[in-house]
């Protein structure tokens, strides 16, 4: 089996700050240290000093997308697994495809998994628990977003420059042509808007995210977000648990809300032989974007119920356990959960 990959992001407070130039300086470092690198992916954006900097590194050729009659061009993850290299450079780590079936990040997961190290970019303003913040002050909200637990799972550098350095390098053509910069490009490159993602970058990177961006909002004038949408999974410990995760994961993107999957360890004294499983759910569901924990109680029902509760949480996500016999003396988790919460959403997920 192959080592995990090590993932590092360029986080850029803004575009044009550098990301993917340092990426770039990161490659072909660590090409010039021996080690295999090519370059999976790369938005250029008509730059000259950034393709400069590519240099002789070996280039993984694009896929090709197709949707709605148009063909388009992305990520090959595959090929780029398939070449054999030590070090694969991903830009724009915040893109969905064409067709919407898949994020890049994921791409990502699948390369790291294969034990191929990774090194990425992308902007604050497309963090999970960023955008939200980002759009309220800039006016340009995001349709990509990456998981802030996928991020800080490698090692994270800022990229940032003062406000006037940025403007000085849209002006002079260097980020955009001028045909691309008006209107509300123009508006986004306001200093005040600059200022304010480079406290958010700081801010992501100290974990005092919400409270600065609150104070930021605030000082504006601006309203405050509203707490995403979440979806719960209730995890047995079951081997098909990963089915109700999954199931969970189709939710919550379908409705842009967090994934909390919850596993529920019975206060009964007795040692349960479900640790192996747990540990691929709780993988599983960091690869997926969610969040992860363990509680303790006497019923799984009640406990879920209480922490969807308190979460205040759209949908509830279980598995279908019980033989029919059971159902008929004890109920089903997802029957008591019904009466438990009647205004909450409970799916349940049957094998086929």
């Amino acid at each position: 089996m192959s080592r995990e990959g090590s993932l590092r992001t360029f986080l850029g407070t803004a575009p044009g700050v550098g990301k993917t130039y340092a990426m770039l300086a990161e490659g072909r470092r660590r090409a010039g240290n021996g080690e295999r690198v090519v370059a999976g992916w790369i938005d250029w954006h008509g730059r000259a000093r950034t393709r400069e900097q590519l240099g002789d590194l070996e280039v993984i050729a694009p896929r090709t997308v197709g949707y709605r009659g148009t063909v388009f061009t992305d990520f090959d993850a595959p090929a780029a697994i398939a070449s054999g290299a030590e070090v694969v450079l991903v830009d724009e780590l915040a893109h969905a495809t064409a067709d919407r079936t898949r994020q890049r990040w994921q791409d990502v997961a699948d390369v790291l998994h294969a034990g191929r190290d990774v090194i990425t970019s992308m902007n604050v303003a497309h963090l999970a628990s960023v955008r939200d913040y980002a759009a309220r002050i800039t006016g340009v909200g995001t349709v990509a977003w990456v998981p802030d637990e996928f991020v800080r799972s490698g090692e994270v550098s800022l990229v940032d420059l003062p406000a006037e350095a940025l403007r000085a390098r849209i002006a002079a053509g260097a980020v955009y042509s001028a045909e691309q910069v008006g209107g509300a490009l123009a508006d986004y490159f306001r200093a005040a808007n600059l200022r304010a993602l480079s406290e958010l970058g700081r801010a992501w990177m100290a974990g005092t995210v919400d409270a600065v961006g609150r104070d930021l909002l605030a000082s504006r004038g601006l309203a405050q977000p509203a707490a995403p949408p979440l979806v719960v999974a209730g995890d047995s410990g079951s081997s098909w648990g990963e089915l109700v995760i999954r199931r969970a994961t189709q939710l919550a993107r379908a409705d842009d809300a967090q994934l909390l999957v919850v596993h529920i360890q019975i206060a009964d004294g007795l040692t349960h032989p479900k640790g192996l499983n747990l540990h691929r759910h709780r993988e599983l569901t960091a690869e997926l974007g969610g969040s992860y924990t363990e509680m303790t109680g006497s019923s799984p029902a009640q406990a879920l119920a209480d922490i969807a509760r308190a979460r205040g949480a759209a949908t509830v996500v279980v598995g279908h356990h019980r033989s029919r016999l059971g159902e008929l003396a004890h109920g089903s988790v997802a029957s008591r959960l019904r009466r438990l919460l009647p205004e909450t959403a409970i799916e349940e997920v049957r094998k086929t």
